[in-house]
């Protein structure tokens, strides 16, 4: 635990373990988790606290693993998370397991994710205002990670928690309700509220300097991979599932357990190419799909 302000603390060990992320201690008239999956370490400190109201940015189980383990405390997250954080069978669905089904991963993802089941009891909306006391932070709608993930700004500390939005890793998007629009929109969005650092949700927790600049990086990365799987249409891939097997919402290569992230690949590389059909840049027939007429031409200029 490390005290950024008074009455705020960053829960994390600053590495990139699933399926904890790391979250923040407002301790307060009312004691406040944003986001509930701390690491064991820090999990063990303050559950020994009375937690009165956790504030969920989304629904993923690295952010909410521990709300079931607070029953007293009041829980809320954005709407559209709201329904898989009740049923482990929606949760696998909104992941992709119907749509690239795997049995040797489905048995064992529920548990292998800490997925915990725990109802939410409140809503929380696109500049709302929460306030515990003497701390107050303004909820910001940031979807495409998925259609709720929420992001927090604290104005008068001068940052954003921005959970899944984090211009030191890879966008995530693999969802059924993921959009990369949304998502482009979100960094966007981020970027013009010039925040003076970031709190994110995995990894070294802080970003700090050339924030405007690290997340038009990260945004880039979107227009990369888009620009890839055009490339690979224009070699002969026409599947989703052809696609996935190169990777390229993973630079080529897909992390351990492969099986898993596979899937992930698959629905990243479905909503790239819902988004390139939106632009009129590919044709869908049935589970294939071709550049438009005309994109070949531009690709052999690009190349």
């Amino acid at each position: 635990m490390e005290r950024l302000f008074p009455r705020i603390s960053l829960l994390s060990n600053g590495k990139f373990t699933l399926p904890y992320c790391n979250c923040l201690w407002i301790e307060d008239d009312i004691n406040c988790l944003v986001d509930s999956s701390p690491p064991e370490e820090d999990w063990q400190w303050i559950s020994d606290h009375r937690i009165d109201l956790i504030v969920n940015s989304h629904g993923h189980s690295d952010h909410c693993s521990r709300n079931f383990a607070c029953p007293e405390a009041q829980v809320l997250m954005h709407p559209a998370e709201h329904e898989r954080v009740v049923n482990g069978e929606i949760y696998l669905r909104d992941y992709g397991f119907d749509l690239f089904p795997d049995d040797s991963v489905r048995p064992h993802y529920l548990a292998a994710v800490k997925y915990a089941p725990r109802q939410a009891n409140g809503e929380i909306q696109d500049g709302q205002t929460i306030s515990t006391g003497r701390v107050s932070f303004k909820v910001l709608g940031l979807p495409g990670h998925s259609a709720g993930h929420c992001g927090f700004l604290f104005p008068e500390q001068g940052f954003v928690f921005t959970a899944d939005i984090n211009p030191d890793a890879k966008p995530f998007f693999a969802m059924l309700d993921s959009d990369v629009d949304d998502f482009i929109n979100s960094i966007e969005r981020l970027r013009n509220l010039n925040p003076e650092f970031l709190i994110t949700g995995h990894g070294p927790a802080l970003v700090k300097g050339n924030i405007s600049k690290r997340l038009a990086a990260y945004r880039d990365i979107l227009f990369e991979q888009e620009e890839k799987i055009l490339a690979l249409l224009n070699t002969g891939k026409r599947t989703i599932r052809d696609l996935a097997k190169e990777a390229v919402c993973y630079d080529g290569r897909l992390p351990q357990p492969q099986a898993v992230y596979y899937i992930h690949e698959c629905m990243m590389d479905w909503k790239h190419l819902q988004r390139l059909e939106r632009l009129g840049k590919v044709i869908q027939e049935g589970e294939h799909y071709y550049l438009a007429p005309g994109q070949r031409s531009v690709l052999q200029t690009l190349g």
